[in-house]
């Protein structure tokens, strides 16, 4: 008698869980349509007003990590204060962080929690070993799939006037410019529905290169964002992968990050990052 009591109750669990299921609003993905024939300034404006607006940003991450013969994958968070900060946070196993990664418009610190060590740097510092792009307004760009210029810290529709404008093909516009003061190249392929399908930036004196992907374009909060994320790194002697896989997307909700050091931690430098992280 309690054993069938127990397979009924666990049936009616199944069933529960299956109903459940079926009332989820599927997520669904939008697919780019062709372009329409616009001026420069009409472009820009749409893509301008097509991006996500927010004052936080936080989602869970599945992280995957290539170069050379090394790779890794991992859970992790990602948690943005619009213009102010950026925090991400590694945890490949139980949830447990082994890596968290602190930029704002100033610096970069990088806690190795397993090594029990930090790295903190000015972001001019880091930008003059790495220049592709390393600094904070571009970053957020990047990672919230938005137009930006080089150095600039706000957008405006006026800013339409940097850019050259030509559609490439049916189903993208290409919009690029070049900052005169570092000699970057940046270039945004813009999509039928007036979003970023790939960002590039590149250092041709260097040849440094960066390649930022957007894809699965899903609709969250009236708006378009990219779940999935490809981010390819080229130096003259290095080529490295990043995969980012968002889930959980949560906006406008009010938190704060914390950048303490721990006393114990020894001090790392910058170019201890890439062993940090391949350590991981």
């Amino acid at each position: 008698m309690i054993r069938k009591k127990y397979i009924f109750f666990i049936a009616i669990m199944l069933i529960s869980l299956g109903i459940m299921q079926s009332c989820k609003t599927k997520r669904e993905i939008v697919s780019a349509a062709d372009v329409e024939s616009k001026v420069a300034e009409e472009l820009f404006v749409d893509v301008v007003d097509k991006q996500l607006d927010f004052s936080t940003f936080s989602s869970k991450l599945n992280l995957s990590l290539s170069s050379g013969t090394r790779s890794l994958s991992s859970r992790s968070s990602l948690k943005i204060i619009k213009d102010k900060a950026i925090q991400l946070s590694i945890q490949p196993l139980f949830g447990v962080e082994m890596l968290r990664l602190y930029i704002d418009k100033d610096s970069l610190i990088i806690l190795d929690r397993m090594n029990k060590r930090y790295v903190k740097e000015a972001i001019a510092d880091v930008k003059r070993e790495y220049p592709v792009g390393f600094d904070f307004t571009t970053i957020q760009s990047l990672l919230t799939n938005r137009v930006f210029i080089s150095g600039n810290p706000q957008i405006s529709y006026s800013d339409f006037k940097n850019f050259s404008t030509k559609q490439l093909s049916e189903k993208y516009y290409i919009i690029e410019s070049v900052d005169k003061k570092s000699g970057i190249e940046y270039s945004f392929s813009i999509d039928g529905n007036d979003h970023i399908a790939i960002t590039q930036m590149s250092e041709p004196r260097r040849q440094y290169q960066l390649n930022w992907g957007y894809d699965e374009f899903i609709k969250d909060n009236s708006k378009l964002f990219p779940h999935k994320m490809s981010i390819d790194f080229v130096t003259p002697k290095r080529k490295s992968n990043v995969g980012l896989e968002f889930s959980g997307i949560t906006l406008d909700e009010v938190f704060s990050l914390d950048v303490s050091i721990p006393n114990s931690y020894a001090r790392a430098y910058i170019s201890d990052i890439i062993k940090i992280i391949t350590s991981i």
